[in-house]
Formats: C-alpha cells, structure tokens, sequence
C-alpha cells in the first residue's frame, strides 16, 4: 500500500512564518523614513525578520540542521554543487538578464562602513535562511518525493512567484526578469533539498555566493 505524504508543519504556522515574510518590504519602507537609507533599512528588516523566523520555526530547523549534520559527506557534496551552480546563474542573471538586482547598493553606504558586516549578513545567508524557511512552508503540503522533476518545477514556479510579488517593483520591466531569475533559482534549491532532504546545502550555497559577490562589489568601490 502507497505510504500517504502527510505535512509536518501545521496551517497557523505556515501562515504565521509567511506573513513575517510578507511584512519585510513594508516594514522596510516604514523605516526608510526615519533612516532615508533604503539599504539600511532593507539590512535590519531582514536581519529581524531572518531573528524572528529561525527563532519561530527553530524546530523545523533544527530538523534540517541535524539531518546535514548527520549526513555531512552529503551535505558538503550538494553545497559544493550550489555554490558552483548559483553562482553562475548569478554571474549570468548580472551580466544578461536586465534589471535583476542580486546585492545591495553599496554607493548608498560607503560611508558607513560599520554597517557593512550586518548588510553582508543579512544580503546572504540571512536571506537566504529565510527563502529557505519559507519555501518549506509554502510548500510542505506538496509530496517532494513523488514525480520529483514536475513537483520541482511546482515549487519554482509557486514560490517564485509568491516571492517576486512580495518583493519586486511590479513594473513589468523589472518584475518579468526577477521572476525568471527566482524561479530557475528556487528550482535549483527545491533539488538541492529534494536531494540532500534537508534545506541546509541551498542555505549554505546561496549565501556563500552572495556573501562572495558582496565582497568583490565592496573591493571595487
């Protein structure tokens, strides 16, 4: 008999941890006009919204946690495998895709330079943490484990969109190309995970990438 695929998270929590993710841009905004730093104000409502996230949903962390570590040739394998594979769709998403913006603007903070960790912090592995988190929970209903090519794509598209939409302008000039850049990177992590059974390797390769693409753009200023 077909074992049935059966959620571990319940409805309240699915819904709790997507709005935090939903009130990071409007919470953003809100402080941009006391600070008048869009980077800045974009850096602490992640960094909180990541604090609130990991805290609320620590046990479905630590899940993922425990399974890399227990797996860790694994792990190490597949982050290897993500690191090389997003960052070159990163690479390719700067250099031809017009409009997609994968890094902060530094020019806005050169001259606040303590703040600089925090922003690298947040613009990689907290955000990267937190697309994690929340794609497992928009999409933990859907069983990754049957037709794993079509259920791949699904949560790509699902969850890019939904990510796109709380996060990009909606001018279609600059809307289209995000989300083409979300979903194939998104589908990239939804195999990763659906690989490794754990979100970690995806956390750990798309912040490491972007945690190197912020240095190379702060070495250029």
């Amino acid at each position: 008999m077909k074992e049935e695929y059966s959620s571990s998270l319940s409805l309240k929590r699915i819904i709790i941890s997507l709005l935090v993710f939903c009130a990071i841009p409007p919470f953003a905004m809100a402080l941009n006009r006391f600070a008048d730093n869009k980077v800045l104000s974009n850096m602490f409502a992640i960094n909180l919204a990541g604090m609130i996230l990991i805290i609320y949903d620590w046990n479905l962390f630590g899940i993922h946690y425990n399974r890399a570590k227990h797996h860790l040739k694994e792990t190490v394998l597949w982050s290897l495998l993500g690191i090389a594979v997003i960052g070159v769709w990163a690479y390719l998403a700067y250099r031809f895709v017009p409009f997609v913006q994968v890094l902060p603007d530094y020019t806005q903070i050169a001259s606040y330079r303590f703040a600089w960790p925090a922003v690298i912090l947040a613009y990689s592995y907290v955000q990267a943490a937190i697309i994690n988190i929340c794609f497992k929970c928009l999409t933990d209903h859907i069983n990754v484990h049957s037709r794993e090519a079509a259920v791949i794509l699904l949560s790509g598209f699902l969850f890019g969109l939904f990510y796109t939409a709380v996060h990009v302008s909606l001018h279609m000039e600059v809307w289209i190309p995000a989300y083409f850049y979300n979903v194939v990177l998104i589908a990239f992590m939804a195999y990763l995970y659906n690989q490794s059974h754990s979100f970690v390797p995806a956390i750990i390769s798309m912040g490491t990438v972007y945690l190197i693409l912020q240095i190379l753009s702060i070495a250029a200023l």
